[in-house]
């Protein structure tokens, strides 16, 4: 099958989310959010691997640049941020190992 003008659809989804990298806006139970920079960084780096757990010092390295100073607590506060949006069930936190969001 052809695509429709040679572009693929950019939208990733799972079971819950709709993830489209164009526009930053995550879909979650039919509503619409958008998202900050870093908040749709971590939901990407979580959405290219779903059902996959991503320790801190994954979501860290693909966020943040090398001459980024990181504070301690900046991932749990972005995740922390994306479930007050999209509530809880979006991402999975894996205690002592990690984030992740289902298939």
């Amino acid at each position: 099958m052809r695509r429709n003008q040679g572009v693929a659809d950019p939208i990733l989804s799972n079971e819950n989310l709709e993830l489209n990298p164009v526009t930053r806006e995550v879909k979650i139970n039919n509503q619409t959010h958008l998202l900050s920079a870093r908040e749709y960084a971590v939901l990407h780096a979580l959405m290219l691997r779903p059902g996959t757990i991503l320790s801190r010092d994954e979501l860290e390295d693909r966020i943040y640049g090398w001459n980024e100073e990181v504070a301690s607590n900046a991932i749990e506060f972005i995740i922390h941020g994306l479930r007050k949006k999209m509530g809880k069930e979006a991402i999975k936190n894996v205690r002592g190992l990690g984030w992740m969001v289902g298939k």
